[in-house]
């Protein structure tokens, strides 16, 4: 999708690193990622909605090297990178040469015949990078732990950093989070809410997660009931609540479109 006309393309989001203009790339601009369609596969696990950052929530006291998360600091150089990767190929390969040598820049050039590869991208799955196919990241030294979080600790990054989690798990507890990124108010992140509110009505799971028939039959389940006890900025959360319409004129209109998305 980060290189289609009908993924991230709709907004424009990585023109200026297409048309060679890294300064004016701004990868906290984030209205040119409101149209962007980040699943046009239906990837297992794919996420549909727009979010302004990744982020959890952690359950347990975690360490680096014990299952935690690891980024990537460069940013926005790494981010250009992975995106103009398939179009540079190396002259030699790195068997007999040393790595300095494979890396310099003399070594590689703009490939004589573009084709459709694109470095571990595949539809339906995330980006994959790794060593082979992105030798220039160094990820064995460029990837750097967060410190160590406790339970309560909440840990955002930017949607477009190379992030993984520790290859091995040193510690003696488990590493638990809960997967919650920062999701504001647009017309696509409402239109999903609805869905989301009636699949938890169904009791099954929600829209982007792999199906099933969930807790349709579990007793006990959560229910509407539930939420009706609970205060209105958590209902207001998963769509049984209507938004106070207030604010500022972009404000309001957003209140406005996600009420009347939700039904209100």
């Amino acid at each position: 999708e980060r290189w289609e006309d009908h993924g991230y393309g709709l907004g424009g989001v990585y023109d200026a690193v297409f048309r060679g203009d890294l300064a004016a790339f701004d990868p906290w601009e984030s209205s040119s990622r409101l149209d962007a369609v980040s699943d046009n596969y239906a990837g297992a696990g794919a996420c549909s909605m727009f979010r302004m950052f990744q982020g959890w929530m952690s359950m347990s006291v975690t360490a680096p090297g014990e299952g935690t998360l690891r980024v990537n600091p460069l940013f926005d150089r790494a981010t250009a990178y992975y995106l103009l990767r398939p179009f540079f190929e190396a002259v030699r390969g790195p068997e007999g040469m040393a790595k300095e040598d494979f890396l310099a820049v003399d070594n590689w050039r703009l490939k004589k015949e573009q084709d459709s590869t694109l470095h571990g991208a595949y539809p339906s799955q995330c980006l994959e990078l790794n060593d082979t196919l992105h030798p220039h990241l160094e990820l064995e030294d460029s990837m750097v732990n967060v410190p160590t979080v406790r339970p309560g600790d909440y840990v955002a990054w930017h949607c477009d950093t190379i992030h993984s989690v520790d290859t091995s798990h040193t510690g003696t507890t488990d590493s638990s989070v809960l997967y919650i990124p920062a999701t504001p108010l647009t017309p696509a992140n409402a239109a999903y809410l609805a869905r989301q509110r009636a699949n938890f009505i169904k009791g099954i799971p929600p829209p982007d997660f792999p199906g099933g028939v969930g807790e349709e039959h579990h007793v006990g389940r959560g229910s509407e009931a539930d939420l009706a006890k609970e205060s209105k900025e958590a209902r207001r959360s998963v769509g049984v609540e209507k938004w106070n319409v207030e604010g500022s004129e972009g404000v309001r209109r957003a209140l406005e479109e996600g009420n009347k998305a939700l039904g209100f």
